[in-house]
């Protein structure tokens, strides 16, 4: 009986671990946002942050998804870029979503 007990504990430590390792991973929206808040607080000059956001885009950010969008947003007015990208992930992602430094950055 302790067996089955220290079994079943187990297995549910494991797909507890399971779901919350999962659940904690960025999606591809959420990296180039937390890239974007790297940028903004690094004390970087403007040309310097640039490219500290395109190769930490290009080298970090995995997601198909987000990095179309946001390839798309580099090909249309810098002042739509936010708030398409902003749509964008909240279609995909099936809920609001919102990127205080990406906003600032691309105002």
């Amino acid at each position: 009986m302790q067996s089955l007990h220290l079994k079943m504990s187990v297995f549910f430590l494991l797909s507890t671990y399971t779901v919350l390792a999962c659940s904690e991973q960025p999606n591809g929206f959420d990296k180039i946002c937390s890239i974007y808040t790297e940028a903004q607080n690094s004390g970087l000059s403007v040309k310097d942050t640039y490219n500290y956001v395109f190769e930490n885009i290009k080298n970090r950010v995995s997601s198909k998804e987000a990095l179309s969008v946001y390839d798309a947003g580099l090909a249309i007015d810098p002042g739509r870029r936010y708030p398409v990208f902003k749509e964008s992930a909240e279609y995909v992602l099936k809920h609001e979503w919102n990127c205080p430094a990406m906003k600032a950055f691309l105002k």
